[in-house]
């Protein structure tokens, strides 16, 4: 299908990962889906919801002080989708955030580290930070939990990696334990 064709398409309610819930200060409720029939949706899901996330400060929705009055907002919820069951897992107010499953959390550092600067950034009221946010489509977090491909020969370099992700903070010593043990269980290394 053509993009001249995408906001005239539906909303895929089967097959988009996530689900958004504005709710607005007036109780009205809005759903929307991260993709629409017909329509490829990014592959890389981490971005796909950061950018979201920034289109929603775009239009207004998360921007505080937006001048039309019909954007102001209580709450936007995430959700994973699982056709017909959704997971709960984001609830953005104008100046917080709550991430309601704490191992979705942990599996997605890189979006709560985006939203720990993206609420920096409208706290500064820095517009151009959160514009530079934006991720496109050659852009794509690397993750550190990837197990895809071997990157470590010896149980030392892979001991050595889980250490300084532990440091660094951006795994728990709980977190590096289990990749570890994956890791050798899915890779040959020399002791």
């Amino acid at each position: 299908m053509r993009k001249d064709k995408f906001q005239d398409a539906s909303w895929d309610i089967y097959h988009s990962t996530y689900i958004q819930q504005i709710s607005l200060w007036n109780g009205k409720v809005f759903t929307g889906y991260s993709k629409k029939n017909d329509f490829a949706e990014k592959n890389d899901k981490q971005a796909l919801l950061v950018n979201w996330i920034i289109r929603m400060h775009k239009v207004g929705y998360l921007d505080a002080n937006h001048h039309e009055p019909r954007r102001r907002i209580d709450s936007i919820v995430y959700f994973i989708n699982r056709y017909p069951v959704k997971q709960e897992v984001l609830r953005l107010k104008y100046d917080y955030y709550e991430c309601l499953d704490t191992k979705w959390g942990f599996d997605n550092r890189q979006v709560i580290q985006f939203l720990d600067d993206f609420y920096d950034a409208l706290k500064n009221g820095n517009t151009a930070k959160i514009k530079a946010m934006y991720i496109y489509k050659r852009t794509r977090y690397e993750d550190p939990f990837d197990l895809t491909a071997q990157r470590f020969i010896t149980r030392k370099s892979l001991h050595e990696y889980c250490t300084r992700m532990m440091e660094q903070k951006k795994f728990s010593q709980e977190q590096a334990i289990n990749y570890f043990n994956q890791y050798q269980e899915k890779f040959e290394i020399i002791n």
